[in-house]
């Protein structure tokens, strides 16, 4: 009766968060450039991320990533289903790794960030509305005739080259709330730089993380700096085992050197 009831509760608490969610009517496709480490030029990565827009929502993450998170998750469900000599063995060395991490999530007027410490993922909401400033002028970018903003994100100056003939006030990350689709957007130094390379009318649902964290960004932040002074603790206490000394210096020298954050 109680595995019953359980799996009732599991059913309807799907319906509920299945209700919720709507699928996109466009997804733009932006090529990401960005530095690992802000001292390192050689750091840089590429990545393709996208935006699914839809009517009330949308949802901003890498695309390796989203490849990532289901190849792992079709991995352990085979591993799970096929054990070998009765051991569960999942092989992450064979799906292609993501470097940007983030997720944004906007519904209504909420807009929500996704990032992980380690093995977890905690979401925040985002506590800082860009007042941006427009500007005259204009160039052409990805084909779109775009005009120019600027405004402060964090510590970061942030340029923004929208378009009107897109007209929905949404972006990549959180550079949002312009008259039209960001089209380009970067920092000052350059540390990361958005360019939209595709754009298609797309139906596919618009979906946040599950099973994550809820904190604020004070709390994430200062977590994050807690993990990077000291990740060989935080696999302590996450495992219970403790890394060879040459285990911690590198991971050590991996984590510090993972420095650059929008947020």
């Amino acid at each position: 009766m109680m595995r019953l009831l359980f799996l009732v509760l599991i059913f309807l608490g799907n319906i509920l968060y299945s209700q919720e969610l709507e699928n996109s009517n466009i997804k733009c496709t932006y090529l990401t450039k960005f530095l690992i480490d802000t001292t390192d030029a050689n750091s840089q990565k590429e990545e393709m991320t996208s935006l699914w827009i839809g009517k009330k929502s949308s949802i901003f993450k890498s695309d390796q990533k989203a490849i990532y998170d289901s190849l792992t998750k079709e991995s352990t469900k085979n591993s799970i289903n096929n054990p070998i000599n009765g051991r569960i063995i999942i092989d992450f060395s064979k799906i292609p790794k993501a470097y940007f991490n983030p997720e944004v999530f906007k519904s209504e007027n909420k807009l929500e960030i996704y990032d992980k410490i380690f093995n977890a993922t905690y979401a925040f909401e985002a506590d800082q509305k860009i007042d941006w400033k427009l500007e005259d002028d204009t160039k052409i970018v990805s084909s779109y005739k775009c005009r120019k903003a600027v405004g402060k994100y964090r510590n970061k100056n942030i340029t923004a080259w929208y378009t009107e003939e897109v007209p929905v006030s949404e972006g990549p990350y959180t550079f949002k709330g312009l008259p039209g689709l960001v089209i380009e957007a970067y920092d000052d130094k350059d540390y990361f730089h958005f360019t939209l390379i595709k754009l298609k009318n797309i139906s596919e649902l618009i979906a946040p993380i599950r099973n994550i964290i809820e904190t604020d960004y004070q709390k994430f932040s200062k977590k994050r700096a807690d993990f990077q002074n000291d990740p060989a603790g935080a696999f302590f206490m996450a495992t219970g085992k403790t890394l060879t000394k040459e285990q911690k210096e590198w991971v050590e020298k991996r984590h510090r050197k993972d420095n650059n954050h929008l947020d």
